[in-house]
Order: structure tokens, then sequence, then C-alpha cells
């Protein structure tokens, strides 16, 4: 069995296209969405830390650890039901405006 030589090997594929420079105009639903995944984020790595090194904390440490995730958590909630009551309240008005109400 021959061995093919290194250059009948298959042709480099072409480099990505870079992405555009102009960045793109997010809506608020979609900052506010992209904030509540930040903040879900931090409070899943900070549950994660802690439990990591739940044995070697003290039990004020891990409360306090508990308390700030829960506070991020309970932020990134308001910040979507912000969107979501937003967005109800928007469609409930395009409704009755193409109703006739």
């Amino acid at each position: 069995m021959k061995k093919k030589p290194a250059s009948a090997k298959s042709a480099p594929s072409k480099p990505a296209k870079p992405a555009s420079a102009k960045p793109q105009k997010l809506s608020p639903e979609e900052k506010a969405a992209a904030e509540a995944l930040k903040l879900v984020d931090k409070a899943a790595g900070l549950l994660r830390t802690g439990i990591k090194s739940g044995a070697e904390q003290s039990l004020a440490a891990r409360q306090r650890t508990r308390k700030e995730a829960h506070a991020l958590l309970s932020k990134a909630s308001s910040s979507l039901s912000g969107i979501l009551g937003g967005t109800s309240s928007a469609l409930h008005k395009a409704i009755d405006k193409t109703l006739g109400r």
C-alpha cells in the first residue's frame, strides 16, 4: 500500500469571512435578554464556585454566596418580566387598534 505524498492532501479550506465591522443594533428586548443572561451566568458561576469549595467555606460564606446568587436571579427575572409586560401591553394595544376598539 503506497502512501500519498503530502502535496496530494486536500487543499486547505478558505479562511472564514471576518465579522462585519458594523455592530448590529439590538432591540430593547434583546438588550434586556442579554443582560438577564449575563446575570444568570454570573449566578451560576457563583453557585458552581460555592459547590466546589463548599466544604472549605464557613456557613456564613455559603449563605452570602446563596443570597448573592438569589439576588442576581431575581434581578434577571424582574428584567424579563418587564419585557414580557411591555410586549404584552403593546400586543393588546395593537389588537385593540386592529379591531377598532
